[in-house]
């Protein structure tokens, strides 16, 4: 592994190829929805857009995980990087996880992606503003990264059963 957590190639690769390729598709983009992951994805899309678009709101999405989880996460530096705090001048959100768990099956189910949990709150996250967009009668063009395979997931519980029992499942385990 490339220590992503660590390594500036990784924010550097989306500065460079990613970010340029949602400005050139999409040039009214007004909003990009990521997961949190590494922040790579955020910090370099971040970066892009601070500099060349400030107006576009960058987006951080993940679902909700149980205290064990958080910690781990904080302590690789994915959540206290003060580059990516920079980046997120807009909004951060932390889905809750029942919602992502009903996007990720929404993905599977409707549009034969097969997903993980955080690409489940990134949808929910993007729907969200979608919505917020509308009730105030403004146009959105978002982009969402949906960057996490289903696969990492398969003995969670989350795509299968009913949502409470995969909910109280996953709340009882180290998954992220």
């Amino acid at each position: 592994m490339l220590y992503q957590y660590g390594n500036p190639a990784n924010a550097e690769a989306h500065y460079l190829t990613t970010a340029p390729e949602i400005l050139d598709d999409l040039p009214q983009v007004t909003h990009v929805v990521a997961g949190l992951g590494t922040t790579g994805t955020l910090m370099g899309v971040g970066r892009f857009f601070a500099e060349r678009k400030p107006e576009v709101k960058i987006i951080a999405a993940e679902p909700r995980y149980g205290e064990l989880v958080l910690w781990l996460t904080q302590s690789r530096g994915g959540l206290r990087s003060r580059a990516l705090r920079r980046f997120l001048r807009h909004l951060a959100v932390f889905g809750r996880l029942p919602d992502a768990v009903r996007r990720v099956r929404e993905l599977l189910e409707r549009e034969g992606i097969f997903a993980g949990l955080s690409s489940g709150a990134i949808v929910h996250a993007a729907l969200a503003q979608a919505a917020k967009a509308v009730a105030a009668g403004e146009s959105a063009d978002i982009v969402v990264i949906i960057a996490d395979g289903g696969w990492k997931y398969l003995s969670t519980g989350a795509y299968s059963g009913d949502l409470d029992t995969s909910e109280e499942f996953l709340d009882t385990q180290v998954w992220a």
